[in-house]
């Protein structure tokens, strides 16, 4: 994907285009009748990538990246009530300052129209590219760690209704409370076609 033409205005040469390249694997299996298991790995490159500054406009404070990603997810049906618990991890190769990884787990569960979904997150500093970052949470900054609840509610198989709670602590180390509390409430009408 290009993410910038011709960062370095030498021309119009699409070698100079800050470019990313992604590829990434799955597999889904039943590991009992009622516990199936989702595992996956991924990767992210970045050509030109340190000569773009948009790609760290949010928080990082490197501007070289490699990421490497492992994601699952475990799906019981057992239960009265079916649990779904999942996690992601991702580091930054590039990165040096030691602020390179980030992880998420969570728990969700549907009850009949009713959906929820808790989750915390860790996002070091350099852990991701701040310009693909969630943008809802901790203002869309890296350097963010906290809660996110989630609640939803079907009201028919077409339109859902939801909220979400997002509580982060957020590192602005460029400002003068480098420690800032970003709570964020959305409320959502969810429309499918």
């Amino acid at each position: 994907y290009n993410l910038k033409d011709n960062v370095d205005g030498d021309g119009v040469q699409f070698k100079h285009d800050a470019q990313l390249y992604a590829a990434q694997l799955g597999t889904r299996f039943n590991a009992a009748d009622t516990v199936k298991v989702t595992v996956g790995g991924s990767l992210y490159g970045y050509d030109n990538d340190k000569a773009s500054a948009a790609l760290r406009s949010l928080g990082n404070t490197t501007d070289e990246f490699n990421l490497v990603e492992g994601f699952g997810q475990v799906d019981f049906t057992g239960f009265a009530i079916p649990l779904s618990a999942y996690g992601q991890f991702v580091k930054n190769t590039e990165s040096t300052d030691g602020k390179d990884k980030a992880w998420l787990a969570g728990l969700k569960s549907k009850i009949g129209a009713w959906s929820l979904d808790y989750n915390y997150r860790d996002v070091q500093r350099n852990g991701v590219v701040s310009l693909f970052t969630d943008s809802d949470f901790g203002n869309g900054f890296t350097g963010s760690r906290g809660h996110k609840f989630k609640v939803g509610y079907e009201i028919d198989k077409n339109f859902a209704l939801g909220a979400a709670y997002m509580m982060a602590k957020t590192d602005y180390s460029n400002l003068p409370n480098s420690n800032a509390d970003v709570d964020t409430l959305q409320v959502d009408l969810e429309a499918k076609f």
